[in-house]
């Protein structure tokens, strides 16, 4: 499958062709854009807050224009809301809880707490085992009429392939090393309790959870569902300093069993 024929894809499509001119011409400009997706709001919000000498043409569309600056500007979750914000992810461990607790209360509508908790807990938990970041991002948005939560997540961190070559691993390309995390569930860690990590949290979200997913770490990239894997090698307009996850998890009552989805 062609990368941009997946919604997900298209999106970060989007993404990158907004980051490729507001870094050439420091200048972001929004004015025609009138949807967001996590996808592509989430690694525009971080590149705003990092990057405030670019300007920033907001939205044309004043509805979009004031959801941009809910999420990328608010400091404050409420449970009731349909989003979570960009928020970051606390360098200490021990503080996660609290940021990743609003994002926890909606399990019951995505494959109850056990299944969907455990899913998100997992990607950030890799972060701290794997990626020697130094900042993160989590943002989510509930779409009620859609029927579905897409989730995001970014670091700058080492990045998948990078994780791989400080453990000592050579592979000849960044998509391989991510290839090798997600069907052989290769792991950095020595550890034999750690289990296949990726990729059993993969198998959890796609079968379980019936939802889809996009990674890019590097050159390296993924799309993948409960039907297919696909690789992608990323060009320079489209590689990812650090890694880039979203995943999408449909609306189902009831609660999935974790257990026959991890290895």
């Amino acid at each position: 499958m062609e990368f941009g024929r997946s919604e997900l894809g298209k999106e970060y499509i989007k993404f990158c062709r907004l980051r490729f001119d507001a870094v050439h011409a420091n200048e972001l400009d929004l004015s025609k854009i009138d949807w967001f997706y996590p996808i592509s709001l989430l690694p525009l919000g971080i590149l705003m807050k990092e990057r405030p000498d670019i300007h920033v043409i907001h939205p044309s569309d004043p509805d979009v224009s004031n959801y941009v600056n809910i999420i990328t500007k608010s400091e404050m979750i409420s449970y009731q809301r349909t989003y979570i914000p960009i928020v970051q992810i606390p360098i200490d461990k021990n503080r996660r809880d609290k940021t990743l607790e609003p994002l926890y209360s909606k399990s019951g509508h995505f494959g109850g707490a056990n299944a969907f908790s455990y899913f998100v807990n997992e990607i950030v938990d890799n972060i701290y085992q794997h990626s020697s970041f130094s900042t993160a991002y989590i943002m989510a948005q509930e779409y009620p009429q859609k029927k579905f939560i897409e989730i995001g997540i970014v670091d700058n961190g080492i990045s998948i392939p990078g994780a791989f070559e400080k453990a000592g691993f050579n592979f000849d390309d960044d998509v391989s090393a991510l290839a090798e995390a997600v069907v052989k569930g290769i792991s950095t860690k020595k550890d034999k309790e750690r289990g296949y990590g990726l990729r059993s949290n993969i198998k959890l979200l796609t079968r379980g959870l019936n939802g889809e997913c996009l990674i890019v770490s590097r050159r390296g990239g993924l799309i993948a569902n409960g039907t297919m894997k696909t690789f992608y090698r990323m060009d320079d307009k489209s590689k990812f300093e650090g890694t880039l996850i979203s995943a999408r998890v449909p609306f189902q009552e009831g609660e999935v069993n974790i257990y026959e989805y991890l290895e």
